[in-house]
């Protein structure tokens, strides 16, 4: 084996030339070199190189003595164990080196640059790591040139960060929340889907992928099918898809800051779950019990919020979120803003829904809320409506509405404009155009709908006002009962504070101060 001062020789930095990289790859493919016996420097072993070729070139001159001993020598500069594995540095541009493989010749560039500060104020450190090519294919000049736009790179601050240095899926993460909110906030609605996203974040993603870079989840599809597996055993299909989408979509967000990241995506070999949409409605025969149940609800302006789903099917998001300033009692029209689907829904207001909602604005002045143009049509139902103990509620009210008019016999597009879904195959420029021209026919068909649902509850138009006006009254005095007891609870509580206090005055113990 070679000298050890011998191998440090070689692996200071020097000027690479393509002969000097050939010849340690002759080295590396020559299964003589591991048989070194004497060193031989590399001046020597070109030359034996050169006298090999002349003697090949002209077969009919004998070599002399000399040239033959260079030409069959078997001894190499350094064995053959000590060459492969290891990177020789290029002097002329710091960072440049040549990989010597076992089959491979490979240019690296590896530069340290300074980072951000750090907490302690100290600058920090970051790695550039390129691979630029291989050689042959890439000789030494063309290494330096590539090599010296790397360099400029890191001195700009444009350098791509390598996989040690990316962004870590959970401040990616934590970064897609806040623009969740924000994009909710812009479009004047509840940050919902941002709770949900950060509520499933916390019990099921960061949990397992908090200390993983973007770049390693990128490079390890299979770990992600796994976690999706065992996600969709634990919580459900559902829920499973749900988290990898989440995951996907953090992903591409950050994707499209930072260019380094790899095109495929963490999900590419995840299954997704089937999944079936409940279309769950309220059977006909059921409506009288829903009519039990919804007299049962204590406050009428839960009351008013149910009924209103039922007649006029909308989301009860939506819903919750409306305002008197979206009523017009004169064109009789309700308009939800900013739908789901990104577009306003018209919703022609018929006698039953008028009703409903002249029970919201009487209940919600008894019980003290504003209802002026810019109040909540149902204040509190954001959170409570979907709690009260109806066999139907919420999004199955939605199907119940679609159900009878499918019943109904009622055009799937002016069902479609009256629930606020956007059809397929119509441009959005051309929705509006059709709900105006379809207008007179929207209001007949709500007004059919709302018919049949008061029909099927066992009403009429006179009943129902008679069940809106119990109502009322049943609110009203659940309200005075709740004051009374909220009364009597403050007058105990002062009572008490009061012994308490002139005990402590007269310097009476506990005993008797009760016994006074």
């Amino acid at each position: 084996m070679a000298p050890r001062s011998d191998l440090k020789n070689h692996l200071r930095p020097r000027k690479l030339t393509d002969d000097h990289i050939e010849w340690l790859r002759q080295i590396a493919d020559d299964e003589r070199a591991s048989a070194a016996v004497k060193p031989m420097g590399e001046r020597e072993w070109l030359k034996a190189e050169a006298l090999a070729d002349t003697a090949l070139a002209t077969p009919d001159r004998s070599p002399s003595r000399r040239e033959r001993r260079l030409v069959t020598s078997t001894v190499y500069p350094l064995p053959k164990a000590e060459i492969i594995g290891r990177e020789f540095q290029d002097s002329i541009v710091r960072g440049l080196r040549i990989f010597i493989g076992p089959t491979r010749t490979v240019w690296r560039f590896r530069r340290r640059g300074e980072g951000g500060r750090t907490t302690k104020g100290t600058r920090a450190r970051t790695i550039t790591f390129r691979t630029l090519g291989e050689f042959p294919a890439v000789k030494c000049d063309r290494a330096r040139e590539l090599a010296e736009i790397e360099i400029g790179k890191v001195h700009s601050g444009d350098a791509a960060p390598n996989k040690r240095s990316s962004v870590k899926f959970e401040a990616a993460f934590d970064a897609y929340v806040e623009y969740l909110k924000a994009k909710a906030e812009k479009q004047g609605k509840p940050a919902r889907w941002a709770y949900n996203v950060e509520k499933l974040g916390a019990g099921v993603i960061l949990q397992r992928w908090s200390g993983w870079t973007l770049y390693d989840m990128a490079m390890s599809p299979d770990a992600v099918a796994d976690w999706h597996k065992k996600v969709t055993r634990a919580h459900g299909p559902v829920s499973a898809n749900h988290a990898a989408r989440i995951v996907r979509a953090v992903y591409k967000r950050a994707g499209r800051r930072d260019r380094s990241l790899p095109a495929y995506l963490p999900t590419s070999a995840v299954e997704f779950n089937s999944e079936r949409p409940s279309q769950k409605a309220l059977p006909f025969k059921s409506f009288p019990a829903w009519l039990k149940a919804w007299r049962k609800i204590d406050n009428a302006v839960r009351q008013a919020y149910h009924l209103c789903g039922l007649l006029m099917g909308p989301r009860p998001g939506e819903l919750a979120r409306l305002r008197w300033d979206a009523y017009s009692d004169n064109e009789r029209t309700l308009v939800i803003a900013k739908a789901k689907a990104g577009n306003d829904i018209l919703i022609p207001i018929t006698d039953e829904i008028a009703a409903a909602l002249k029970m919201a604005r009487a209940a919600a002045e008894a019980l003290g809320y504003d209802t002026r143009a810019d109040a909540l049509i149902f204040p509190g139902c954001g959170q409570a409506g979907h709690r009260d103990d109806l066999p139907a509620r919420g999004n199955m009210l939605r199907h119940t509405y679609s159900t009878t008019a499918a019943d109904l016999g009622v055009d799937d597009l002016i069902r479609h404009f009256l629930m606020g879904h956007a059809p397929e195959g119509i441009s959005q420029k051309y929705i509006a155009a059709l709900i105006l021209a379809n207008g007179p026919k929207m209001r007949e068909e709500q007004s059919r709908i709302s018919r049949r649902v008061v029909e099927l509850l066992g009403l009429n138009a006179r009943t129902l006002k008679a069940e809106i006006a119990a109502g009322l009254m049943q609110s009203a005095e659940a309200e005075q009962a709740r004051a009374e007891k909220a009364a009597k609870a403050l007058a105990r509580a002062q009572k008490a504070s009061a012994k308490a206090r002139r005990g402590k005055v007269l310097g009476l113990g506990r005993k008797a101060v009760d016994a006074a």
